[in-house]
């Protein structure tokens, strides 16, 4: 299975550079710009010596990572893209109805696993945006942006993450297309090499962090006419 962007460990030192979806887009000005010259953020002293000019810190450490870049999956080992930022200890309410589209195929749903933990360290609201390596911050995204991108503790009105998508659930739900045979329109691949993270539906699956397609809220393409929305759903 392809380590998307995220994953991608020469990111960490390739990060300015251009990546091809399409359109070429860069993490540089994006909403996942950490350096302070790009007025995203207002850290206190000591942080901002520390990141003064960088962008990528406050989530990765190019080295010794403060043992924060591990999770497990099914049929995967323990990886992580030298994750440094604090993570959530926070328990979700989840996708309530089960996910189970329309009463036919039902997928079975979880807490958020994955890379989506990594996502919700930031977004879930609870932990401190500058809380990496040994600094501790003090405004979370809910002071920071009290709109979408603080989505909170309750999942249970946001499209499910963290469950499996394969074609056994495409063959009992004909709502939704089969990912191993559907092209992504991402890359050259299908839904399944470019877009899932072990066969699971991540935040990944829509969103990329480093901004590579340089598509509005982070789309990993754009979803002008519900384009994204219909790679894995069906009218």
């Amino acid at each position: 299975m392809r380590f998307k962007s995220f994953f991608i460990a020469s990111s960490l030192f390739l990060g300015l550079s251009q990546l091809s979806y399409g359109q070429a887009g860069t993490i540089v000005g994006s909403k996942h710009d950490f350096s302070l010259s790009n007025n995203t953020w207002n850290f206190s002293t000591p942080i901002t010596a520390q990141l003064q000019g960088q962008i990528c810190r406050p989530c990765h450490a190019p080295h010794n990572t403060n043992g924060l870049s591990s999770w497990t999956n099914d049929n995967a080992g323990s990886f992580g893209p030298l994750w440094d930022h604090a993570q959530s200890n926070a328990n979700y309410t989840i996708y309530s109805q089960g996910y189970n589209f329309w009463k036919e195929g039902a997928a079975t749903i979880g807490s958020p696993d994955g890379s989506s933990k990594l996502c919700l360290s930031c977004h879930d609201g609870t932990v401190a945006l500058a809380s990496f390596r040994t600094y501790t911050g003090t405004t979370t995204m809910a002071g920071f942006d009290g709109g979408a991108a603080n989505l909170g503790t309750d999942l249970s009105t946001t499209h499910p993450v963290s469950f499996t998508y394969n074609t056994a659930l495409a063959t009992t739900d004909h709502k939704i297309w089969d990912p191993s045979a559907t092209p992504s329109g991402v890359h050259s691949g299908t839904i399944q090499t470019d877009m899932l993270e072990y066969d699971k539906v991540q935040c990944t699956s829509c969103h990329d962090p480093h901004n590579a397609a340089g598509v509005n809220h982070l789309l990993i393409k754009s979803n002008v006419g519900s384009a994204l929305c219909f790679t894995c759903h069906k009218l």
